[in-house]
């Protein structure tokens, strides 16, 4: 179980879809911290959008990552209040250790043109341990 949550170090919201992307950014010795957060939502109509299949790619070695769902509830906007279901990606560094680490994601969801067609994608996140 986690116990606690540092915040937000990289992406709050992904709204939109790209073949492949780096994230690098500090996190802090001893806590765990959201990396990442996939959630697709229609900003228009404040509708849902499918939830993405997140899985490990690479492991880090000086960590460990967990795949949860979760829930995102935007503080401003027309869409403000409203629930939208999602997958949070959250990295904990082993106890004691300071320095760079680095894990990879892939993950799927429907193409937007044609829902019948999974699209693949992946996430690289480099990370300094401070």
């Amino acid at each position: 179980m986690i116990r606690q949550i540092a915040g937000i170090a990289f992406l709050l919201a992904g709204t939109s879809v790209a073949m492949a992307e780096d994230h690098s950014g500090d996190v802090r010795a001893n806590r765990s911290t959201i990396v990442n957060r996939h959630f697709y939502y229609n900003s228009q109509l404040c509708s849902s959008g499918p939830i993405a299949q997140v899985k490990l790619k690479k492991e880090p070695k000086h960590g460990s990552v967990k795949i949860v769902r979760s829930v995102w509830v935007p503080e401003k906007g027309k869409c403000k209040g409203k629930k939208f279901k999602g997958v949070d990606i959250i990295y904990t560094p082993k106890r004691g250790y300071r320095g760079p680490d680095e894990f990879s994601t892939k993950y799927s969801m429907p193409k937007y043109a044609n829902r019948s067609t999974l699209r693949y994608l992946h996430d690289n996140y480099k990370m300094q341990v401070k």
